[in-house]
């Protein structure tokens, strides 16, 4: 019966730290989660921090050296849409 005892204790102990070490990764997950939420709502402020500066540049005529490229790659993909939006109107 002592062998039978000491099985059980020993799974029992077992199944304790398994449970405590799915707990810890439960919490891990649910962090990372967290992160990668905050990491996109970050990105959609920047986004929209981009699209207001844009506005301003373009709406105040303001040149900035360095976003000089982004704002002419910007109007430049605004003109394909335009064009590839009119050829649709024309079918």
């Amino acid at each position: 019966m002592a062998l039978f005892d000491d099985l059980t204790k020993k799974v029992a102990k077992f199944t304790e730290k398994t449970i405590e070490k799915s707990s810890e990764l439960a919490d891990t997950a649910k962090t990372k989660v967290s992160i990668k939420s905050a990491e996109a709502d970050l990105d959609d402020q920047f986004i929209e921090l981009g699209k207001l500066y844009y506005e301003v540049l373009n709406k105040d005529n303001v040149f900035d050296e360095k976003a000089a490229p982004f704002v002419q790659k910007i109007d430049e993909i605004n003109q394909r849409i335009e064009n590839l939006k009119s050829s649709l109107e024309k079918e």
